[in-house]
């Protein structure tokens, strides 16, 4: 496991998914892996990415609300 949920929890709040992403980019270098996108329903778009084959999840809801979410 690349990412800790202690490390999860020192996440800043993101305002875009772009930001979210730049941060992994920044933070895990070449471990950091874009994947794709998937609308989940009419309220939500989920970015499926991963650090090092650990999945992080990044959502984006229609009211401009971005949550991470790492898979452990």
């Amino acid at each position: 496991m690349i990412i800790s949920r202690e490390d999860e929890h020192g996440f800043p709040v993101f305002k875009t998914v772009e930001e979210a992403r730049e941060y992994f980019e920044k933070r895990y270098g070449d471990k950091y892996n874009r994947g794709y996108r998937e609308r989940i329903d009419e309220d939500c778009v989920c970015y499926f990415d991963d650090v090092a084959g650990q999945p992080v999840q990044i959502s984006l809801f229609d009211d401009g609300f971005v949550s991470v979410h790492v898979v452990y």
